[in-house]
This record gives structure tokens, sequence and C-alpha cells, in this order.
């Protein structure tokens, strides 16, 4: 800031430059401090922040200073009167590479635009120095070259990064922006460097040559001397500058049109690290902003759509090579994982039909630590190939979701969902105690009673009230066939039911047609303790809700990546967890000894007892653990009534639970971890027998209609919904 001629002006730093920001009136001082310094990549600890701005029509005052957060709501007021839009940025202090009293312009004309996390590192092979603002530190670091393919070696000087003579001499054609000799790691990062150079500096050039051995291009203007010509050296993939006359001899006045405009595929490695695992990434317009804002060029809608498939493709990698990785990916999986079980089928002409992957250590944990109630759903999967994921999974004494098997299949047919089967087989045996929980899809419960005859198998209410609702054509009935599903004791259950039929004996038969014993919790013939819907798969399906649009090897490493993060998590938290019970039952339990206070117990011997004060007496046997409420015997928890049968003895109340909801067996499930492939792929070890595997994709198939993404309602699972 300088006071000439008795008129106060503004010098602003023409390296920095200016940013923009947006402000609301309630935004404090502290706030748009950090705002400032993380855009200009200044600790904010390190410096101070000086605000002021000059007030419009009154030229020669001195300027106005904010210094509290009074005066920047009455700034942003004044910017929105008078179009006062900018705002001097003062850094001053030392440690941080910031000069004494170093001066910046904040816009706050224009749209903002975020570009804080766009570093170097996180574009892969293009080099950030000529387009992307960086931190002071990086600037230093990179003061006289910058890598060209992120290697850091040999680069590009950025028009941001000289002092003001050298950006001048950019501007007219800076000849050092590449150098004889300088290697790039592959022709497409030499390509991708030179149009984004092009783009940067208005300038627009013609590929002259391009082989497997040469690159050279020359300005679009023919009496313009500027050419780079390169040379693939030989038994490697890099190109290095042979010949360039970096000098434009053009006239400016010639152009008929801005730079160069990079390719799809370029300005895809531009935002491809906006596209993690977790996230669908900007869309198209957002990518057009992105270009406007952060390089000053104007792109189509369909060239921003054709880059975002291409930095999806990059980060994902592309379907149709997915499915060729299967065989690799598998074997690499259970090498780190032992006694992983995976398999896959093919059609007779090599392209994919089934995929199994069920990691040992959910398998080791669910054998020992688990109620043995398998939960099963299919939800679409949204990639190219469509599909459907297949999830079983179990639920371990803490309420938590703990998957045991994935498939990915064509769809929920009959021979489909036998295959899954079939090998859920082959790890998880079939047995007279154990019970699966589905929805009503007919080919899922075929291909149980096919494999596992002697399980017990049990439907979703919430889809047979859905049905009730669909087929009766009102919402009336539902709440009664709610009352009857959830009835602990047979009486109850018949009473109830009983009810329904007489309001409405064609509802009568239907729900006797779908067979009470798989949808009343009393009449359940086998353990299927309070598990009385498939929202724990469908829960499993919600949380990769994104992945599902990823193709086949992505999807399967996010659902390792999920398992992975699960594991760990509850690992710490059964670690650090000291009550004998899980968190959640002991919860339960604590609501029901408030519950069970003033209730009268009649020794009948050493474990039997007669349980006064509730709506009725109950019967309860500690050594059966049972109590004629149903609770006991169902829950396998301790009901209001057995706990002061249990205290009338001077027992405690853990020792009557179940031991799938002790601390001990929530530690012992997560006692493993899932474990990620060690190295990157250019580094697996795979067998010549696995690496001669061919798999093709699908054939395409085109969904018929829209799938529901997400289904409303609440988890209609015990979790503290009945009373206990």
């Amino acid at each position: 800031m300088s006071n000439l001629s008795d008129e106060w002006s503004f010098l602003p730093d023409k390296q920095r430059r200016g940013r923009t920001v947006t402000l609301e009136t309630t935004t404090s001082l502290e706030e748009l401090k950090i705002m400032v310094c993380e855009d200009y990549g200044v600790d904010p600890n390190l410096v101070t922040v000086e605000f002021s701005y000059e007030m419009v029509n009154q030229r020669g005052n001195p300027p106005i200073s904010m210094s509290n957060d009074r005066q920047v709501s009455n700034f942003v007021g004044y910017a929105k009167k008078d179009s006062s839009t900018t705002l001097c940025v003062t850094f001053s202090g030392t440690g941080t590479g910031v000069k004494e009293k170093e001066r910046v312009k904040v816009d706050l004309n224009k749209e903002p635009c975020d570009s804080s996390n766009v570093e170097e590192g996180e574009v892969p092979d293009i080099n950030l120095g000529d387009f992307a603002e960086a931190s002071r530190e990086h600037r230093d670091k990179r003061k006289n070259h910058v890598g060209v393919d992120g290697s850091g070696d040999d680069g590009l000087k950025s028009e941001n990064y000289g002092d003001s003579e050298k950006k001048e001499k950019s501007e007219a054609g800076n000849p050092d922006f590449v150098k004889k000799d300088q290697l790039f790691r592959s022709k497409r990062v030499l390509k991708a460097t030179m149009e984004i150079w092009a783009m940067k500096n208005n300038y627009d050039f013609i590929v002259t040559k391009s082989t497997k051995k040469w690159w050279s291009i020359r300005c679009k203007d023919n009496t313009c001397n500027w050419t780079v010509r390169a040379e693939c050296v030989d038994g490697s993939t890099y190109f290095m500058i042979n010949k360039c006359v970096g000098i434009h001899s053009c006239a400016p006045s010639k152009k008929s049109k801005f730079g160069k405009m990079a390719s799809a595929r370029t300005i895809g490695k531009l935002i491809q690290h906006r596209f993690d695992d977790a996230s669908d990434g900007p869309k198209a317009k957002d990518i057009m902003q992105f270009m406007r804002m952060e390089h000053s060029c104007e792109i189509t809608y369909w060239h921003a759509w054709e880059a975002r498939e291409y930095a999806i493709a990059a980060v994902r990698g592309i379907p149709d090579e997915s499915y060729a990785k299967i065989p690799s990916y598998l074997h690499m999986i259970k090498e780190a994982n032992p006694g992983t079980h995976t398999h896959y089928e093919t059609k007779k002409d090599g392209r994919f039909m089934y995929l199994f992957m069920s990691f040992g250590q959910s398998v080791r944990g669910f054998r020992s630590s688990m109620r043995k109630v398998i939960v099963v759903d299919g939800t679409f999967l949204k990639n190219k190939y469509k599909g459907v994921l297949l999830v079983a999974t179990a639920v371990d004494g803490n309420s938590n979701l703990y998957p045991v098997a994935f498939g990915v299949v064509d769809s929920e047919n009959n021979e489909s969902c036998e295959w899954f089967f079939r090998q859920l087989n082959v790890v998880i045996a079939d047995s007279k105690d154990l019970a699966f929980v589905s929805d009503r899809n007919a080919s899922i419960a075929k291909s149980i009673g096919t494999v596992y005859p002697r399980s017990k198998h049990g439907i979703c209410i919430h889809h047979l009230l859905t049905n009730v609702v669909k087929f009766f054509s009102t919402k009336g009935f539902t709440a009664l066939v709610e009352k009857a599903s959830k009835a602990y004791r047979h009486c109850e259950f018949q009473e109830r039911f009983t009810e329904i039929v007489d309001i409405s004996p064609a509802l009568g038969r239907y729900l006797q047609e779908a067979d009470v014993r798989k949808w009343a919790r009393s009449l359940f013939p086998g353990s299927r303790y309070d598990i009385r819907t498939n929202n724990p798969a469908e829960s499993i399906n919600s949380v990769l809700r994104s992945p599902r649009q990823f193709p086949v090897i992505p999807l399967l490493d996010s659902i390792r990546e999920l398992l992975t993060r699960w594991f760990y998590e509850r690992r710490m938290l059964s670690s650090k967890h000291i009550d004998p019970l899980t968190v959640k039952v002991e919860k339960k339990i604590d609501r029901r000894i408030v519950k069970a206070r003033g209730f009268q117990v009649l020794k009948v011997d050493n474990f039997r007892s007669l349980v006064k004060g509730d709506i009725y007496d109950c019967h309860v046997d500690l050594e059966a653990r049972t109590c004629t409420c149903g609770k006991f015997d169902i829950g396998k928890i301790p009901c209001r009534h057995a706990i002061p049968a249990i205290y009338s003895r001077g027992m405690e109340v853990h020792r009557f639970t179940d031991s799938v909801y002790s601390t001990a067996t929530w530690r012992d499930a997560y006692a493993e971890s899932i474990n990620p492939i060690p190295v990157p792929e250019a580094e697996w070890n795979i067998p010549d027998v696995v690496k001669l595997a061919k798999i093709l994709p699908p054939d395409t198939r085109k969904s018929s209609g829209r799938p529901v993404k997400r289904r409303s309602g609440k988890d209609e699972d015990d979790n503290g919904n009945d009373k206990d």
C-alpha cells in the first residue's frame, strides 16, 4: 500500500495473485483469516493477518481496517450495497517464508472455487506447477524448475514462481519451459504437459509426427519458429526432448481463439484425485466451473463429461479390463488372508457368470462368536454390466453387522442362488442349529431348502407387511400383523391372529400360505434370537451404495476395505470395554432392571421361581434359562422376571446370559485383521496357472425400470423398540 500525491492505492502481489472467497454477515474475523491462509498455503498460527479495503467514491481517504467480527459484518454489508469487492490481505511475520508486510488481493466478485486441496502430488503424471497455486514451501523447492511427471527431476518453469521479468518473458514465449535432453515418463505425460502449457499460455500447436519412436509439434501459425521434438529412449517408455525452439515469433494479434484446449484425458488427470473410492466426484458442470475458475478456459459440457469418464476410469479401472483381473486378485486376497474361500464361474466361451468371496477371518469369527443366524439379501449393481450383489451377514453380540460372504451374480434366479449357497456351504456347513433370514424371494428360499435342508428359514417381517399393504390396498392391517409377529408367547400370537382372521378372512389365508412359522417369532422352530428382518444385509448394501457403481475389482476391494476398517474399529472398541457384556446388551439389561423393581420372587427350588407383580405371574427356570413370558427363551438374555429371580439368589445377571453377548466373545470375533494386498499390482506374484485363466466380461444387460435406491422406514429388528 502506498500514499502517493495524497492518494492511497493498493500494491498487489502479482506472484501470489488473488483469491475468491464467500463471506456472509455471520462470518467471523477468525474464520476469514483461516480461509485466506488456507487458500494461500500459509500457516495461520505463524503469521499476523491484516484486512483492509477502500471506500468507494472516497479516494484519498486512508483504507478501512478490520479488526473484529463486527467490522467484518459491516464490510460485507457495505460491499453488497456499494459493490466494493476488493479486500487487501497483509501477511506479516517470519518463519513461513512470508515476506514482511506482504500484501495480496482477495476478489469477492467472482464465484468461489475451492482449490486449496489441489497440489502436485494429487494428480499423478502431470506437472501442476504451471496451473495450480502451491504452498510457499513447495514454491521454494521448485523455484528453478518443476518436475514434469511429478518426479521433481526436470520440468517446466512456472509463471507463478519467477519474478515479474521472468513472467513477462514467459508470456512472450519462454524458451526454457522445456529443456533439451529433458525426460518424460511416457509420451502421454509429454502430450499432457504440452497441452496444459499451451492452454495456460494461450498458444496452439499441431502434431507433425506421432509414432512409437517420435513425437514432434510446432506452432499452429506456419510463420512461427516454435517447435518441440522428442524421441523415445530405447528399451523404455521414456521420451527425451532432442530439439526445442521455445520462442514464439507469431503475432498475438493474428490469433483467432484462445490457447489449445487440453484433451478430455488430460483434464481427467487433473481431476482424478476428486474421485476417491467413497465419492461420486464432481459432475460435468462442476468440471466446467473448475476449468473456468482455475484455468481460465471454457469447455463444453460433453468435453467435461468425457473428462469425468476418464477420471473415473483412471481411479476405479475400466470395467472391461476389471474382469480379466479377477483370477489374480482373488489369488492375492487368499494369499493375504489365509483360510479365505473364493471361487468364480464362467461360461464355455469364457464370459463371466458368478463370483464368491468369503474371508477366512469372518468365517472363523462366525463359527466361534456369532449367533447362528445368517441374513441374506441381494441388491442391484449399477456398473456397465449390471448384475446383483448377494450378501450373507451375521450380527455380533453388540448388534453390529458381521459380513460372512459376498457374491456377484447375473440375477437372483434359481441357478445363481443355488451356486451361491453351495459356495457358502463350503465354509459354513448345514446344521439344525443354523437359521437363515431373507425376503420372500422364491429362488433364495428354494436354494436354502436344497443346500441347507437341516437349517431353518425365516422371512423378513418388513417385506411381509409391504406385501400386505400391496395386496390388500390398506395399511390398516399392518399394526395387527406386526403385533402378532412380535409376540413372544404362543397364546398371545393366537389371540392376535384370531383377531386378524375375524376382521379379514382373506388376509388370514394369505398369512397362513406365507407359513406362520417363518414370520411369527413365537412359532419359529429354530433359534432366531431377535433378528426378524433382513435389514442387516440391506444395511450393508446401503453402505456399499457408491461402490456398487464400480467395476468388479474396485467393488471387491471396497468390500475388503470396509471389512478391514470395521474389524479394526471394533477390535479397538471391544478392547476398551471392561463390562462383562457388550455395550448394547448392558444397556438392555439396565432397562430391564428398572422395570423389575417391586416384583415379588417366590422360590420353588434352587433354580425355579414364581415372579409376581407384572401383568401376569411368570415361572422362571434359571437352569433351563426360560420364562413363561418367552423373552428369556428366545432372546437368550434374562428378562425382567428372571433378573429379580437371579438377585434373590445372590448371583449376577451376566452369568445367565448367552455367551455370544459376552465381551470376551465380542473381542474374539474381531481378534484377527482383514488384510489388504500388501504390494502394488505391478509386484503381484501370480502362478502361471492363474495367469493363464482368462475371463471375459459378461454380456451387457439393460435393466428394466428403475430400482428404488433407498427404502424408507425404520429398522424393525429388536433394537430397543420392543418393551423390555
